[in-house]
């Protein structure tokens, strides 16, 4: 390193000038540098000066002050200020983000007619409608070949209820469905098994609307008939309801439920039909705490129920007999007697 770029950084001098040092006399003379060259530091083209000048964008940096200002006002002064500039309000709310995949009800539940041709004919014409509404956007839909596959998602449904696997549940259930199959299952253990069909699957109603502008959604009603287990167990290991070796013949009428508008619907369990003439389930069998019952004697007679709870009560009672004048009565020592020292009067101070 030289003697003057020393010099430089000692004392800090401006860098448009360079330093010459005098060994001889040992004194600092300040010259202009020359950037030893001849030649202006141009470019020869004076064409691309624009380009080069592109490169370097003024940024408009933010106005703290007005933003200070603008929290400190009124909100009516803010709404003034921002109407003048242009700028929607803000809102004080908060709101939080939708996303909607799914009704939260059935279009229209279908009841099966019970020998009404005129009904049946009614509602296979409106379905052919509705099934030319799903081909829109999906054009290889077939309600035969659809049955199938809408068996096979209810399966994978249940089985995953079974395992407590949501995410997985959730790409073969709606919310809607979602809810209401898990509903009560918290503290007990599901055990459900396919057995066979009894019936082949078939499509029995095809129903279509708009949820939302621009939202259009589509429903459809499968009848299965099959053999299924189902058995659930209390937290304790106890059996509440149904069985794992028995199966029985179920009768169901499920809704399948898709978005046509999204690219990436799949059809999913949104719900089961319950007609109004099915007799209710058997109920749950709960586990309780056994409570202590009083044993009460039944052979006395001639007496009042009020009697009888006295005289119950009069037998549960400890039998205790008086001590004759010749017995000699001891106490039995007590944990409390044996620690406790004996108590000393104490006379005086």
């Amino acid at each position: 390193m030289s003697l003057s770029t020393i010099v430089c950084r000692l004392f800090q001098l401006s860098t448009n000038h360079v330093l010459r040092v005098i060994p001889e006399n040992i004194g600092i003379i300040n010259t202009k540098r020359t950037w030893y060259t001849a030649t202006k530091n141009d470019h020869p083209e004076p064409k691309w000066r624009p380009l080069r000048r592109a490169k370097i964008l003024d940024i408009d940096l933010p106005d703290f002050d007005k933003e200070r200002r603008l929290r400190r006002a009124s909100i009516q002064e803010q709404r003034e200020q921002f109407k003048k500039e242009g700028i929607p309000p803000i809102r004080s709310a908060e709101y939080r983000p939708i996303y909607l995949d799914a009704s939260a009800e059935v279009l229209e539940a279908y009841v099966p007619p019970e020998g009404d041709a005129f009904v049946s004919l009614k509602k296979s014409v409106s379905s052919r409608k509705h099934s030319s509404t799903i081909k829109k956007y999906e054009p290889d839909f077939e309600p035969i070949l659809f049955a199938d596959i809408a068996q096979q998602r209810y399966i994978e449904a249940h089985q995953a209820l079974m395992d407590r696997d949501e995410e997985r549940m959730l790409q073969y259930a709606t919310p809607k469905a979602f809810v209401d199959m898990s509903s009560g299952l918290r503290y007990k253990t599901l055990r459900w098994k396919w057995v066979e069909e009894i019936e082949p699957a078939y499509v029995v109603a095809i129903r279509s609307g708009d949820m939302l502008k621009g939202m259009t959604i589509a429903q459809v009603t499968v009848r299965m008939h099959s053999k299924q287990t189902c058995a659930i167990y209390d937290r304790f290991g106890r059996l509440m309801f149904g069985s794992e070796t028995l199966p029985k013949d179920v009768l169901e009428y499920v809704v399948f439920e898709k978005l046509l508008t999204n690219p990436y619907g799949i059809w999913r369990v949104h719900s089961k039909i319950t007609p109004n003439w099915l007799p209710p389930s058997d109920p749950l069998l709960y586990t309780f705490e056994k409570p202590l019952l009083k044993p009460v004697d039944d052979s006395i007679e001639d007496i009042s129920q009020k009697q009888k709870v006295k005289v119950a009560g009069e037998q549960e009672k400890p039998t205790t007999s008086m001590p004759s004048q010749g017995d000699q009565v001891t106490s039995i020592p007590t944990l409390t007697t044996i620690t406790t020292p004996p108590k000393v009067k104490v006379v005086g101070y």
